[in-house]
């Protein structure tokens, strides 16, 4: 029944019925209609997929010429440095960080409102769309729209001369496919991702500001494992929704199952590279268990 359903949802253009703000007047609402149709997820993704493939070709053909012993001026160090790129790093990561700040100031307080007012079932689960026609519709698109602004993210490791990664790449192009479904199906548990990712790109962007400017904060590894606990966190508010009767209609059920199947590889990716980045302690010869460092 929810494949039929959600097959139904890919002939629609407008909104479901339910929800009582004109998207002419939330932020970018213009757009909303253009970006919402089942092709835009997947025309940016295909484009992102391709710059990165395109981009590492080049940057490989570089490094070829580097081991060669190329003349100057063709050095892969020569690759995403000087000050305008500085410049553009810092802004970017000012730019993230401002938005996630503002997202969460003003998405979390809507977020308490409607439990206290609906209670932690109703509230949790928004039958009256009340946090939807509040401020869900207008974080949620514009959360989806700065999904394809991130993709600046895996340009800036590419302009470095790096490979990006399929931590990289399946959490980018992932995102804004979970965030485009979220919005189409207007799901209640899109609101999780929002406020607490919100939070965590507020300090990660916060802290690459600051390392881009040239300071040197502490916290990179414990802001890794918050990365990581967010999605725990959302995992589990995934498995209520998932049991929770009459919360959710059919497409809002298979969206949760796919929100959850794209967690838990997220979860296998990020621990895999925290890994390898930090290193593990060996335990006492008693345990079996390895423990992260």
């Amino acid at each position: 029944m929810a494949a039929i359903d959600i097959v139904s949802l890919f002939t629609r253009s407008t909104l479901l019925p339910g929800s009582t703000v004109p998207v002419a007047d939330i932020p970018l609402g213009g757009m909303y209609h253009a970006m919402m149709r089942p092709y835009s997820p997947v025309l940016g993704i295909c484009a992102y997929l391709a710059m990165v493939k395109i981009w590492e070709r080049r940057n490989a053909r570089q490094a070829i010429v580097v081991t060669k012993g190329a003349g100057p001026g063709s050095t892969r160090n020569s690759q995403g440095t000087g000050s305008a790129f500085k410049a553009i790093i810092i802004a970017h990561n000012l730019v993230l960080a401002a938005y996630s700040i503002w997202t969460f100031v003003d998405f979390f307080p809507a977020v308490l409102r409607n439990v206290q007012m609906q209670g932690l079932k109703d509230g949790f689960c928004d039958n009256n769309w009340a946090l939807r026609n509040d401020k869900l519709l207008v974080h949620g698109f514009l959360f989806y729209l700065s999904k394809y602004y991130e993709f600046i993210d895996t340009a800036i490791i590419l302009a470095k001369g790096r490979t990006a990664g399929r931590l990289q790449t399946f959490h980018h192009s992932g995102a804004v496919l979970i965030m485009w479904l979220g919005n189409y199906v207007q799901s209640p548990y899109l609101a999780f991702f929002v406020f607490e990712n919100s939070i965590i790109h507020s300090l990660m962007y916060t802290y690459y500001t600051l390392t881009a400017l040239g300071f040197k904060p502490p916290g990179k590894q414990i802001l890794t494992r918050l990365q990581i606990s967010q999605f725990y966190v959302a995992l589990s508010a995934g498995a209520v929704y998932s049991v929770l009767p009459g919360c959710q209609s059919g497409p809002q059920k298979l969206f949760t199952y796919i929100f959850i199947a794209y967690i838990l590889e997220l979860i296998r990716l990020f621990t895999e590279f925290a890994r390898k980045a930090y290193g593990v302690r060996q335990p006492p010869p008693t345990l079996a268990v390895k423990k992260e460092a």
